[in-house]
């Protein structure tokens, strides 16, 4: 899939960290308000050849609602140092497309009917924070924090952009987020999902280990 102004769905820009004592401190420093307290369980499903997370793709199914992440294009993930950039897909529509693409198969008509497995599944208690607008931008900045069922906690800072122009502006200004809150690294920080098969599914996260795709 080549970068375009027209893709299926938008790109978003983030930074994982770990969450220090005084991250909340740090925020109301630069102005940002909850603006949101959720609990949710995320489940992911892949094949039973893992044909979709070694490549990068992650189906996510939030509750009742379908999500899709991929790479805008192969390759695409890493920006600089810890930021990463994956591309939104939420219309079932959509998901079906680009998953019977990956899997070699003709289009279902639901994502239940490519008999999928779950391969991860954790309750997720978040806190959302929304930054000021800059003044002439409309990059629009969130930091969730997150802290998951099975024992672990993690932060983000997250733009999204609609086109592959846009991706470097966001890259800076989640950068900047990161560096004002004091959580900037340049080495990747390990999600939720990547930590969760390391705890329990320790074939599967030694695979995309080797697959270079953590």
């Amino acid at each position: 899939m080549s970068p375009s102004s027209d893709l299926p769905g938008p790109i978003e820009v983030e930074c994982k960290f770990v969450p220090g004592p005084d991250v909340e401190k740090r925020l109301g420093v630069l102005g940002a308000q909850l603006i949101e307290e959720i609990t949710f369980r995320d489940s992911y499903y892949d094949s039973p050849d893992l044909r979709l997370t070694l490549n990068d793709m992650w189906l996510r199914k939030r509750e009742d609602s379908w999500e899709l992440k991929h790479p805008p294009q192969r390759g695409a993930r890493a920006l600089n140092g810890a930021s990463t950039q994956y591309m939104e897909l939420t219309s079932e529509e959509d998901i079906l497309c680009r998953v019977s693409e990956e899997l070699g198969v003709p289009c279902p008509l639901n994502i239940e009917s490519f008999g999928l497995n779950v391969f991860a599944s954790f309750v997720t208690c978040r806190r959302r924070f929304q930054l000021p607008l800059v003044e002439n931008s409309d990059i629009k900045v969130v930091v969730d924090l997150d802290e998951a069922d099975f024992g672990f906690a993690v932060g983000e800072v997250e733009v999204l952009v609609k086109t592959q122009k846009e991706v470097e502006n966001a890259l800076k200004k989640v950068e900047e987020i990161c560096r004002k809150l004091g959580v900037f690294r340049e080495t990747p920080v390990q999600g939720k999902v990547s930590t969760f098969l390391q705890i329990n599914r320790a074939d599967h996260y030694r695979k995309l280990l080797e697959a270079h795709v953590i």
